[in-house]
């Protein structure tokens, strides 16, 4: 996770303003900062947080084969 610039730190005001701009447009599309769950969309959900990193297969122990086959397929993997 990157750190919010510090306004304190020394450097010039408007460059830490377009850095915390930017950080906040990228986590806008990061699933893992926000994600509404429906149970239409679970599996995509799950492969889209799979896909960002937010989580491993490896923590899909315990779901269903047809579940973990599913995200494997929409990952192509």
């Amino acid at each position: 996770m990157q750190q919010v610039p510090d306004p304190a730190n020394t450097g010039n005001a408007s460059d830490h303003f377009w850095t915390l701009e930017k950080r906040i447009r990228q986590d806008k599309k990061n699933p893992g900062v926000l994600i509404e769950i429906r149970k239409s969309t679970a599996i995509w959900d799950i492969a889209y947080l799979v896909g960002d990193g937010v989580i491993t297969m490896d923590e899909l122990e315990g779901f269903s084969e047809d579940l973990i086959d599913a995200v494997k397929l929409i990952l192509g993997r």
